[in-house]
């Protein structure tokens, strides 16, 4: 299970929202059918800005209609929900050294803050080493590291005050975002679920490697989130249930990867 590493201070600080860059598109058929998933082009769907304020908060009061709220937080497998690698998955469960496993450069711990309307982040995501005492890659406790952000939580840590978000009640039918710079290493935008969290979440492309992300503006429906390719017997997704959504770098055996990307203009696509 990923651990966290959301801030306790990321609480409700205002609902000042920035709105460098964001932009909304109506001149889509309202049942949100048309184009699929898309890349580096324009948009054609109605798009609902999920603004943040300065420190990473996403206040409902900036997202509409659609009720979302919930801060944007890093996460990954060498540090836990305090803030130290002496918690992480890939320390305390997996035994591994800290420098065997993924890191963090920015956002640090405890802050993440909104840079003229671009959520940033850079790290490394460790390569996967093989099971302590045993034979086989230790993918459970290697697992990565990201970003991402709550789609239901009033504030405090992620944890302890996630709840899941009904996206179909609120006539939500996708995601939209900007993204500067994807990547050399494997990127999947994930959806965590009630019942699907952790390494079992479905992701946009699921039945494939990785997300099929491009350079620029990405939007896709939920149709379109599936898998992980990995588990044989996946549900299909549930967007009545959704926790968060992600942008998760996974491990592989072959070698570490370094990561440096900017999430911008993250938008709800509406039926």
């Amino acid at each position: 299970m990923k651990q966290l590493a959301n801030c306790l201070s990321l609480v409700l600080l205002g609902s000042v929202a920035i709105a460098a860059g964001c932009s909304t598109s109506s001149n889509a058929p309202s049942d949100g059918s048309a184009g699929g998933s898309t890349g580096g082009g324009g948009s054609n769907k109605n798009l609902q800005p999920l603004l943040p304020d300065p420190t990473g908060f996403v206040d409902v009061t900036a997202t509409g209609a659609t009720g979302i709220k919930g801060a944007w937080y890093a996460y990954g497998d060498g540090i836990g929900t305090d803030g130290t690698p002496t918690t992480g998955d890939c320390e305390s469960k997996g035994m591994h050294a800290m420098s065997d496993c993924s890191s963090i450069t920015t956002p640090g711990f405890g802050n993440f803050p909104n840079t003229a309307g671009k959520m940033c982040t850079s790290g490394t995501a460790a390569k996967v080493l093989t099971q302590v005492g045993g034979t086989m890659p230790d993918y459970t406790w290697m697992w990565g590291a990201g970003i991402g952000l709550d789609l239901n939580n009033g504030g405090g840590d992620a944890g302890a005050t996630k709840l899941p978000y009904n996206a179909t009640a609120a006539g939500v039918v996708g995601i939209a975002f900007d993204i500067d710079s994807v990547p050399l290493a494997t990127l999947r935008v994930e959806l965590p679920t009630a019942t699907q969290d952790g390494t079992s979440a479905a992701f946009w492309g699921g039945d494939q490697m990785s997300s099929p992300i491009l350079k620029g503006h990405n939007e896709f429906l939920w149709k379109d989130v599936k898998g992980p390719f990995y588990d044989s017997v996946a549900p299909p997704f549930d967007p009545t249930t959704i926790l968060s959504i992600q942008f998760h770098i996974p491990t592989t055996t072959t070698a570490s990867a370094a990561y440096s990307f900017c999430i911008s203009n993250l938008s709800a696509i509406l039926q």
